[in-house]
């Protein structure tokens, strides 16, 4: 994942279609804020895709929620996520302060839920798409805080290029990089 992010240029890209759509060339105000938000929303973009990976793992034992797994599948899902974790830490040389931080972060997004009113139109065929609170927040601020609503729906809908994207990079993992 961390060297997709970087070899896709996936941020510098999402960044540029904002600026372009948006014409918000002020936001770039140089190299330090180019990659100033190269590393802070390529963070939250690792960690909405954590959090993706760890929701899609039961569709490999064909289960939509990890609560129909037979005890033999929950713990091999728990244990290829927590490798998995430890790999993305592993990765990025995190020092135990960097490590409790990103952990805690982690924890912002999978304790998450939608509103009800948002997962009620989701499963009436309603077009109304759920948030992805901390994402959409948190890079909206990072992107462009003078434009809130822009910056909120560019990483609304950035948002479901990420979790296509994990969700791509996951099948690759476990069918070992057949595609």
């Amino acid at each position: 994942m961390l060297l997709t992010i970087q070899r896709d240029r996936v941020v510098e890209n999402f960044v540029a279609a904002y600026v372009d759509q948006n014409d918000r060339q002020g936001i770039l105000s140089g190299p330090a804020r180019r990659q100033e938000l190269a590393e802070t929303v390529g963070r939250e973009i690792l960690l909405a895709m954590i959090v993706h990976v760890r929701e899609a793992l039961p569709a490999f034992f064909g289960k939509k929620q990890r609560s129909k797994l037979k005890v033999e599948e929950a713990e091999a899902v728990d244990a290829f996520f927590h490798e998995f974790l430890a790999a993305t830490e592993r990765a990025h040389r995190w020092q135990a302060e960097d490590r409790r931080q990103f952990r805690r972060d982690l924890a912002l997004y999978t304790d998450f839920r939608p509103p009800k009113e948002s997962m009620a139109n989701k499963r009436k065929g309603g077009k109304a798409q759920v948030e992805h609170a901390p994402f959409t927040a948190r890079v909206a601020l990072l992107l462009d805080p003078s434009m809130l609503e822009e910056a909120r729906a560019a990483a609304r809908k950035f948002q479901g290029s990420v979790d296509l994207l994990a969700r791509k990079l996951l099948r690759q993992t476990i069918s070992g990089g057949r595609r």
